[in-house]
This record gives C-alpha cells, structure tokens and sequence, in this order.
C-alpha cells in the first residue's frame, strides 16, 4: 500500500532543503530518492506500524511522493522533478518482511518514478513563461492526480499484493514503461 503526499508543506519543506543543498538528490536520513540502483529495503520503514481501522489488514505502507522545485530564468520557470521515499512516514508489520512484500512496496516506488518521468517528458515539452506559475502548478497536478489513481489501482487490482498473478503483470507492465521512458529517469 502507499501513502500519497501532496506538494503541499512537505514539499515547500524539501524545496527549502533543495534550495540549502544546491539542488542535490542526494538522500537525506528521512529521504530516499529514486534511483534503480538503490532500491529501498525493509531498514528504510522507519514509522511504527499502524493498526488503526483503516490499515488493520494492511501489512506494509510505503510513503511515496513526487516533488518539484520550480524557480524562474531568463523568463522560462525551471524545474526539477523527484520522484521520493519518506522513511518517517512508511512502516512494516514484523510478520510481513519478506521479499514478496517488499518487491510490492518497491513497485508502489516505481510506479511513482514512472509518473515523474512522464511529467518530466510533458514538460520538456511545454514552455512555462515566469508569471505563469498558477498555470504550472494546475499542469503538475493534474499528473499528481493521475499518479493517484495509479496507485490505488495497483493496490486494489492486486488486493494489496495478495493476488500473486496481478502482481506480476503490474510488475511486468511497470518495468516496461519505465523502460520506454529510460531518457527521463531521476538522475
């Protein structure tokens, strides 16, 4: 299962660190950015497990988001898109460690690079003018809602990767169109 984080305080938080660190996506103690070679790994669910009604029959919660920072240059907005980890927020229930539960929650991760690399295609292509900021925030969130829904339909279709057939497909169609998008990986 995933947890989505909005842009909102978190976000401006993360911007103020972008801004303080030069612009680096090194990981911090509570961050881990995408980066196919270094998968998370159970050591980074560092919240207590829930077991609220709600996350009762829920094993493992990822924490996933996508941030940008965006400044103005030469009157064009610039950008840069992170698709993120949050340990403080993501957890595990001891019973559910193992390999099978953890390739499910990396997949939550995927699918959320996957999604930052398809906003950081379309926005190759776009021109944001400095001014137009409302403009390029509504852009943003229309892929922010779309990777929403992603996960959601990942969780249900494979019952929160009970449902050992879906999982592989999703797997499988996942890894496919991180691959078609290769050019616009994190970096």
């Amino acid at each position: 299962m995933t947890k989505s984080l909005k842009l909102g305080k978190l976000g401006m938080l993360l911007f103020c660190v972008f801004l303080l660190v030069g612009g680096t996506s090194t990981d911090t103690p509570d961050i881990v950015f995408w980066n196919e070679d270094r998968p998370i790994v159970w050591k980074d669910f560092k919240a207590e497990p829930k077991t609220d009604y709600r996350n009762r029959n829920v094993s493992a919660l990822s924490s996933t988001g996508i941030i940008h920072y965006r400044g103005c240059q030469n009157g064009v907005i610039t950008y840069k898109i992170q698709a993120y980890f949050d340990k403080k927020d993501s957890w595990v229930k001891e019973e559910a460690r193992n390999t099978y539960i953890l390739d499910h929650e990396r997949l939550h991760f995927d699918v959320t690079e996957l999604h930052a690399r398809k906003l950081r295609k379309v926005l190759a292509e776009q021109n944001f003018k400095c001014g137009e900021e409302l403009e390029f925030e509504n852009f943003i969130r229309q892929y922010i809602n779309n990777w929403e829904t992603t996960q959601q339909a990942y969780d249900y279709s494979t019952h929160h990767s009970m449902d050992r057939q879906q999982q592989l497909i999703w797997s499988r169609r996942i890894a496919f169109e991180l691959s078609l998008l290769e050019e616009y990986k994190s970096r």
